[in-house]
């Protein structure tokens, strides 16, 4: 029987398990060993950075440009400090990212580099993930993905360096998210819907972010209403 996985690499597969296969950002002794395995063992990818606000703006452009949940890595304190204004301005930007942030081993709290990191997290509007456990790196890293898509914003997780050498059992976890509608109007409310908006006589629509600007834009021409969009 082979010996339960660190947890530095129970931490890349979970990455993995999500259909991640690039990283953005910088090593240090609380994130080294995970990007590691996550280049040796997923098969994955590290774009290096020079500045640790950098590899977070890395992912946000990705999430932007690609859809998908960007991720970004750094190690503790002074590392993570330097993320504060790329964290702001992607939880201005409703972009969801993860962050994978290392923190000074619990049992140190005179660390030079010891940080009160959720409270640093807390001030740029982006969200907090402590990883718990040893045995609960599965879970805890599919709440970062989870909360990272459902709130549309950052999501930091925070990776306490002493869990790194521990051993745990892993099974990949990954939380679904439901992307379509809870329900679709048909029948008589769908015929009670139109007519109420046919008999109107200055119908109003309001609509979020899931229609398409360039559908959106059609409207007026089909239907002869004014249109009013926010700036993209």
């Amino acid at each position: 029987m082979s010996a339960d996985p660190y947890v530095y690499q129970s931490i890349a597969k979970a990455i993995a398990a999500h259909r991640v296969d690039t990283l953005f950002g910088l090593m240090g002794d609380a994130n080294l060993f995970m990007v590691d395995s996550f280049v040796r063992e997923c098969e994955g990818r590290l774009i290096p950075a020079a500045y640790e606000g950098g590899a977070v703006l890395m992912a946000l452009a990705y999430t932007r440009t690609t859809g998908q949940v960007g991720v970004a890595t750094v190690t503790h304190g002074p590392a993570l400090t330097n993320c504060v204004t790329a964290l702001t301005e992607g939880a201005r930007a409703k972009l969801p990212v993860v962050l994978l942030a290392g923190d000074t081993p619990a049992d140190n709290p005179r660390h030079l580099q010891s940080i009160d990191q959720r409270e640093l997290v807390k001030t740029t509007g982006a969200g907090f993930e402590q990883l718990r456990t040893p045995d609960t790196v599965a879970m805890d890293v599919a709440r970062a993905f989870y909360r990272a898509r459902v709130e549309r914003r950052p999501i930091v997780l925070n990776m306490p360096a002493d869990f790194m050498w521990q051993q745990a059992p892993f099974a990949p976890k990954v939380l679904d998210v439901f992307s379509t509608p809870g329900g679709v109007a048909e029948g008589d409310s769908l015929d009670q819907a139109i007519g109420m908006i046919a008999s109107a006589r200055r119908p109003l629509i309001l609509a979020g972010e899931v229609p398409s600007r360039r559908g959106m834009k059609s409207l007026p021409s089909r239907t002869g209403w004014k249109l009013r969009l926010p700036p993209p």
